[in-house]
């Protein structure tokens, strides 16, 4: 049973380093919090940073504390997620029903600047090498490109209208963001079904995004694969390996009896071009839809999720659907525990979590994390997290407003955080 808490403390005021991307209903002033050191030298704390979609503010949870350190209203409203400014101090606020990015000081926890935009903004993802961040749009097919230093916007490109697609995955305007090699991205033009290739260069000290290319997609896609346990990140760092061959999740249109697809493509000079892709469908049409994948840590398999509520994993080698494993109602994500060979499958439309040997891709066990539907929205959140030795899950039963840990030792849930609200995606972070 969960144990319903809510308690509020002072943060300290540190540099922050980041940890894994992917970020009460009382509304709580930051102008409260003092410096509180207790802590050795060596010591870090391990911080979520989560938006809440209804109160409309950042939530700041001190993780090892389990405590709700401070939330702050935000200046957009919708906010969504957030996720680091690059490798800098600060957070962005995705604020969804605004035109506009709110940025966090991670030191005072205080909104600093909102940053105007021509779209809503969907989701982010950072260039080191150029120290650009590229925020793709919500209500539009457009994605900005901010300097992250400045806070500036310094590019705009795609198509400065509203749009309501129809396929699987809702009525966001585009997919996640991509950079692709160190100055070239993608956009994802979930309406028309496309995405469009940019290219960026610096030229007498003024950006210059040329557009490239197009590729048609079979449905509207929802992200290229990225980096880490849980394929959320699709930025890219100085050090990163030089990549020609990608992987695509198109989302399926139940509409047109359309399957979502797992494709492999390539890049070629300056454009993109499909070459294999496997498909997989379900007895109801309404039901035919998938949300994200992920790739297993063997490098081999890619997890991939649907509505119906299975998780399918896919040979990359042989691009074929080797077993679909029982999950929960809009399986989506999927987070990998290399160190206790796990996957955590979080069902948007269920009360539990799935847990997954990864030895053997076979299901352990289904864990209950929430109670029913009391705000109308998705009941587990999109992010999830680990510490960093892999001992303990985190995520939120957004619907609920419960902050869960699970022990992934016994596979139990082991501490609950109540905050209200309806926190969907975030990001975590150590302060040291």
């Amino acid at each position: 049973m969960f144990i319903f808490q809510k308690k509020i403390q002072s943060i300290i005021s540190m540099m922050a380093i980041l940890y894994l991307t992917g970020c009460g209903s009382s509304q709580l002033s930051t102008d409260s919090i003092q410096t509180l050191d207790t802590r050795s030298p060596t010591e870090s704390k391990l911080f979520a940073f989560y938006g809440d979609t209804q109160l409309n503010r950042i939530l700041a949870i001190d993780v090892k504390a389990m405590e709700l350190a401070t939330d702050i209203p935000t200046t957009g409203v919708t906010p969504y997620t957030v996720g680091r400014a690059g490798n800098l101090d600060k957070l962005y606020a995705i604020t969804r029903g605004s035109q506009s990015i709110d940025v966090i000081d991670i030191n005072t926890l205080k909104i600093t600047k909102t940053i105007p935009l021509a779209h809503s903004p969907r989701s982010c993802a950072f260039n080191e090498y150029l120290g650009l961040q590229l925020v793709s749009g919500k209500d539009k097919p457009m994605s900005s490109l901010i300097d992250v230093e400045t806070d500036e916007v310094v590019a705009v490109v795609g198509r400065n209208e509203l749009v309501t697609p129809l396929d699987f995955g809702g009525s966001n305007a585009t997919g996640h963001p991509m950079w692709l090699t160190p100055d070239i991205f993608a956009l994802i033009d979930r309406e028309k079904r496309k995405i469009e290739l940019y290219k960026v260069e610096k030229e007498e000290g003024k950006w210059k995004v040329t557009y490239l290319s197009k590729l048609c997609t079979p449905t509207s896609a929802h992200h290229f694969i990225g980096k880490g346990i849980d394929g959320m990140d699709t930025g890219i760092l100085i050090g990163d390996a030089p990549k020609d061959t990608f992987y695509l999740v198109t989302e399926g249109a139940p509409q047109d009896r359309l399957s979502p697809r797992l494709s492999e493509v390539k890049l070629k000079g300056e454009t993109l071009c499909i070459t294999r892709t496997v498909s997989f469908g379900c007895e109801n049409v309404e039901d035919m839809g998938s949300h994200h994948g992920t790739f297993h840590p063997d490098g081999r398999h890619v997890y991939m999720g649907s509505t119906e509520g299975k998780m399918h994993v896919i040979d990359i080698v042989n691009m074929k659907l080797e077993k679909s494993i029982i999950t929960g109602k809009g399986s989506g994500h999927t987070t990998f525990v290399p160190q206790k060979d796990l996957a955590i499958v979080t069902n948007h439309h269920d009360t539990f979590i799935t847990i997954v040997d990864t030895t053997t891709n076979t299901k352990i066990k289904d864990l209950n994390v929430s109670g029913e539907s009391i705000n109308g929205t998705i009941l587990q959140s999109h992010t999830s997290f680990t510490d960093l030795n892999g001992d303990f899950f985190y995520a939120f039963a957004t619907d609920n407003g419960i902050f869960y840990e699970v022990n992934l030792d016994t596979l139990e849930v082991s501490r609950t955080l109540y905050t209200g609200g309806t926190p969907k995606q975030g990001c975590s972070v150590i302060l040291e």
